[in-house]
């Protein structure tokens, strides 16, 4: 079962990437030479709202060399050898210079797990234009460009379990839990029509042909006119013959909360396809 992950907001991530930021400059005024930031650096500075498990002094600052001459011995800095070309995020000022967060995460891979790998590369090509870092076939190719690097083959490993089109890591912890439990890959943020209304829901995990739709309940759910608008759609897609779960934050409290949420969607799955065989159609 995949292992707990903690997750920023998005003003907590904000305020990451500017602490970070402040720090970055902080370090480059202290030498005449060129850093670049990188590893969990260069997330942090792209705002990114997972907290890897990591093996990396995360109270440091990460920074990318060519070659083992240019170590400078920085205060605060651990300095990492990257022999393959620089990818530059265009993030930048006059002291703070990134790689960009793909760069930054195939060189994650010897430091952390192919799960948070993979729930990283589901935000980096995440559901929300102005959140996505570039699409799931840009990582892809350069994963692939690259060429061989430490950590390239669990890099490869995660980038076959992440999904384009997500909307928040703890949904691909979910969906990551469904898979590991031995069900099928969901489709995620599918939509589905509702003729009566004139409208199309667009749901967080989708069993098409069980009819059965999972959704992720944060806390900005948590609003009067958003609540309303979820009891509505839900309404809609019970009406329309789907099978309705909704996670909450309680069912991440912990492995057995979790696998007990996977279960009941596996019973619904088991019980959607009985249905569908015998009367054509979900029946709940």
């Amino acid at each position: 079962m995949l292992g707990a992950h903690h997750f920023f907001t998005l003003d907590e991530a904000q305020n990451i990437a500017r602490e970070t930021r402040a720090a970055c400059r902080q370090a480059a005024r202290r030498t005449k030479r060129v850093l670049v930031f990188s590893h969990i650096t260069a997330l942090r500075l792209a705002g990114m709202t997972v907290e890897l498990d990591t093996t990396l002094d995360t109270t440091l600052l990460h920074i990318t060399i060519a070659s083992t001459k240019q170590r400078s011995h920085l205060v605060g800095v651990q300095e990492h050898v990257w022999s393959h070309d620089m990818t530059y995020s265009a993030d930048t000022d006059e002291l703070v210079t990134a790689v960009t967060p793909q760069q930054a995460l195939c060189q994650m891979a010897p430091y952390t797990s192919q799960d948070s790998l993979t729930v990283a590369m589901d935000w980096l090509t995440c559901h929300n234009d102005e959140l996505r870092q570039c699409t799931h076939t840009e990582l892809s190719d350069y994963i692939n460009e690259v060429g061989r690097f430490r950590g390239v083959t669990r890099c490869r490993k995660a980038l076959a379990r992440s999904v384009e089109g997500t909307d928040s890591p703890r949904e691909s912890e979910l969906r990551l839990g469904l898979v590991d439990f031995g069900l099928p890959t969901p489709e995620v943020n599918h939509p589905i029509s509702d003729i009566e209304e004139g409208t199309e829901w667009l749901c967080d995990i989708v069993y098409v042909d069980e009819h059965v739709v999972i959704e992720y309940d944060g806390e900005y759910h948590y609003d009067k006119n958003r609540w309303r608008q979820d009891l509505h759609k839900r309404n809609r897609l019970q009406h329309l013959g789907w099978k309705v779960l909704v996670a909450t934050k309680q069912d991440f409290a912990s492995p057995r909360a979790l696998e007990d949420f996977i279960a009941m969607v596996a019973r619904a799955l088991g019980q959607g396809r009985r249905d569908i065989l015998i009367y054509g159609h979900t029946n709940w």
